[in-house]
């Protein structure tokens, strides 16, 4: 992350092409990049790159700093990974946050920016097919 950048900055994160999303949305979208990167079993250098690239462009406006929540959603992420049935509790947990089609399109571009950071294994391929579909 870009710890020192983020804390010396004055002006809001900027959002591009894209409607400004919510806490809420930015929380589900950094929950489903974190249980992308477990999916084949493999955290390579560039997903964690890509992910750290993500959060600094989506923002972060909370009381609390993004590095406290990353450190529980990895662990929620981590356990959604246990069984089909946790793991499709947790994507519809974050298709629920997510509050427009746009920015349901928009997780699944960044999604898919991130499987294919290191390469989309045949893991992640399944896995992104199950997303789309709940998230459509």
């Amino acid at each position: 992350m870009n710890f020192l950048k983020r804390l010396f900055q004055n002006e809001p994160p900027k959002q591009g092409l894209h409607a400004p999303l919510t806490q809420t949305e930015r929380e589900a979208i950094i929950d489903l990049l974190l249980l992308a990167i477990y999916a084949d079993n493999h955290i390579s250098h560039a997903e964690t790159v890509e992910l750290d690239n993500t959060v600094d462009s989506i923002g972060w406006d909370s009381g609390s700093d993004v590095e406290l929540y990353i450190n529980g959603a990895t662990a929620r992420a981590r356990s959604a990974r246990q069984n089909q049935e946790t793991k499709s509790e947790f994507i519809d947990y974050v298709a629920e946050r997510l509050s427009t089609t746009a920015n349901k399109q928009r997780a699944l571009d960044l999604l898919n920016r991130l499987f294919i950071a290191d390469g989309k294994s045949d893991e992640e391929a399944v896995l992104f097919a199950l997303i789309e579909s709940k998230l459509s």
